[in-house]
Parts: structure tokens; C-alpha cells; sequence
């Protein structure tokens, strides 16, 4: 991702560029000073940010005073209750943790033997894929590569692309939503994901070879809250000329969908491979619902600019051939 973050070394020039901001002109800021801002940012308070880090309450003042100086912007508000980030303070915020990213992947990979992998990896994951393909592939992973870890981070795609363009993953592997994706990022499809409406066997409505659509609008459903999510669940009404049920939960947890539906008597659009092992048990049904399975794109997420390690190209094509063949 392209950066409008100054450059941390010496620059000297007549003219003083602004960029959204931020004076392109800061002589002696480290990544010491971003380490000090990012600590005061994410605690809210400088004093439990100097704790955290290990330095004096004057000496991260002191770094704060002399880095707002450098950029030429006022980066925190101090008040009685700690400190809160200003405007710039929150466009500062998100160039200091990618720097800061990168610069740990550089020493990473500087100390990184010639010929093998080692060092860390950081990648996101959609909560379809922690128990789906995802698992394999990480533990295939660290048998073949003993000296990487891999730090895996599950989140939604709005959460992972903005990890993503912060630098702190350097991929991610989740399904992709409708809407069109943002600039930043590289999308590869792989796979594709489909999901039906499915009740426990002895849900009322399981009796019914096609519920009607009274019966489906009266019934208890839960969904993922999130928009697109629920676009998708109003969308699949709509086709099917059904009136939108009321949505009874709307959660962020898989583990408590698929807990409502085997054991509360709800009704859920789930994808169909996070129910496999209960529908071969004869746990649940599939439902005869208009406009079902939805099927939706699934793959990796990657900057569309940057240096991708080879860490990273190796973890990703391991993704790639795990893919091959899922149903």
C-alpha cells in the first residue's frame, strides 16, 4: 500500500512538502519516537504507555513533544483521563504501525539463514476456515517448516483488509463479500463457498419436504451481523418472494449459530461445510429454501503493494494446493 508516511531519515530541501498534513521534513524521528506514539495511542494513557514500554513518564513526553514538533502536527490531546489522538494523531496512527510492521519483517528476514525458512508469519483468516482447510494447511505447514511461526488472526473482511493495509498480516484467506473490494488489495479466488438454510431433524420445519413461506417468516432465525451478511440474508427473500423474517440473534460467533441451530430450534443460512460432520450424523437438514445454496468466492487477500517475503509466497501457495478439490 502506498504510504505518505515521511521517510525516517534525513531530508533536507528549500521547499517543505505537505503531505496529508504532515511536514516532510523530520531530520531525527525514529522508529523509537513511532514505538512511543503507538504505545500512547492504543493505551489512552501515558502512564500505563511508559509502563508498557519500559521508559519514564517525562522521557515518552519528552519523545511525543519532539515528534508532534518534527511532523509539524499536534498527534495527542492530553486531558485528565490520559490522552486521546487528534485527527492527525489517527491518520499518523495507521503509517507508524505499518512502518513498524515492515521494519520487523526486514529483521526477520535479515536474520533469516540462506536457503531455509525461518523467523515469523502473520496471517488472517475468515471463522469459516479456522476447522476447514485452514487447520491442515497450518499443520502441514510447521512440520515442513519447523523454524517459522505462524500468527494467525481470525476477523471478518472488513477487519482483515484493514489489517492487511496496516501491514500487520501479510495475507489473509477468507470469503469475499459482494461489494466491490477496496483498491489496496489483490483478490484471488479459489474456491467457492455455498451455504443453505439448515434446522436441527427435529425442528418442526424439518418435516416439510419445502417449508412454506409463512412457516419460514414465523420462524426463530439467527445470522452473522454483519452487512454484507445480511444483505445477502434480505437478498435471499426477496428472489424467493418471501417476507423477511425477523432475525432473532445476530452474532459474530459461528460456534453460537451452529449451537442454536442444533440445540435452540433456530433456523440458520450456514455454509454447508461448517454442518458436514452433523448433516452425515443425520444432526440436521437442508432445507428446500428458493435461491439456495448461495454460493460465494472464497480465497487469498493480498497488498496490492509492498515487498512479499518469500515466507509468506511459500504459506500461500501451500493454501493454494489445499484448496485443489474442496467440495
Amino acid at each position: 500500500m502506498a504510504s505518505n508516511a515521511p521517510y525516517l531519515c534525513r531530508y533536507d530541501h528549500p521547499a517543505t512538502p505537505d503531505y496529508g498534513g504532515f511536514r516532510l521534513h523530520c531530520p531525527t524521528m525514529d522508529l523509537r519516537q513511532l514505538r512511543h506514539f503507538v504505545a500512547v495511542f492504543e493505551r489512552g494513557n501515558l502512564s500505563k504507555a511508559a509502563e508498557d514500554i519500559a521508559i519514564s513518564q517525562p522521557a515518552l513526553t519528552r519523545s511525543l513533544k519532539t515528534l508532534e514538533e518534527e511532523l509539524g502536527v499536534e498527534l495527542l490531546l492530553r486531558h485528565a483521563r490520559g490522552a486521546s489522538p487528534t485527527e492527525a494523531g489517527e491518520r499518523f496512527y495507521h503509517h507508524a504501525k505499518s512502518i513498524l510492521a515492515e521494519c520487523s519483517r526486514a529483521r526477520l528476514d535479515a536474520a533469516q539463514p540462506s536457503g531455509e525458512l525461518s523467523g515469523e508469519v502473520a496471517i488472517g483468516i475468515g471463522p469459516l476456515f479456522a476447522d476447514h482447510i485452514i487447520d491442515t494447511t497450518v499443520a502441514e505447514f510447521c512440520d515442513t517448516h519447523p523454524k517459522v511461526t505462524i500468527t494467525v488472526l481470525q476477523g471478518f473482511f472488513e477487519e482483515l483488509v484493514a489489517l492487511l493495509e496496516l501491514g500487520q498480516i501479510e495475507l489473509a484467506f477468507i470469503n469475499f463479500p459482494l461489494l466491490q473490494p477496496p483498491e489496496s488489495i489483490i483478490v484471488e479466488p479459489l474456491f467457492q463457498v455455498k451455504a443453505s438454510v439448515f434446522v436441527a431433524t427435529d425442528h418442526p420445519l424439518a418435516n416439510s419436504a419445502a417449508p412454506s413461506n409463512e412457516k419460514l417468516s414465523q420462524a426463530k432465525w439467527v445470522v452473522v451481523d454483519k452487512p454484507h451478511s445480511i444483505e445477502v440474508f434480505d437478498a435471499l427473500f426477496l428472489t424467493g418472494g418471501i417476507p423477511a423474517p425477523r432475525t432473532a440473534v445476530r452474532t459474530n460467533s459461528l460456534t453460537l449459530i451452529r449451537s442454536l441451530v442444533l440445540h435452540a430450534g433456530f433456523v440458520g443460512l450456514i455454509p454447508d461445510h461448517l454442518l458436514k460432520r452433523e448433516s452425515a450424523a443425520g444432526q440436521v437438514k437442508r432445507l428446500d429454501v428458493p435461491s439456495t445454496p448461495i454460493v460465494r468466492e472464497a480465497g487469498l487477500i493480498t497488498r496490492r503493494e509492498g515487498f512479499h517475503r518469500p515466507v509468506a509466497d511459500v504459506l500461500a501457495a501451500a493454501i493454494r494446493r489445499h484448496c485443489r478439490g474442496v467440495d
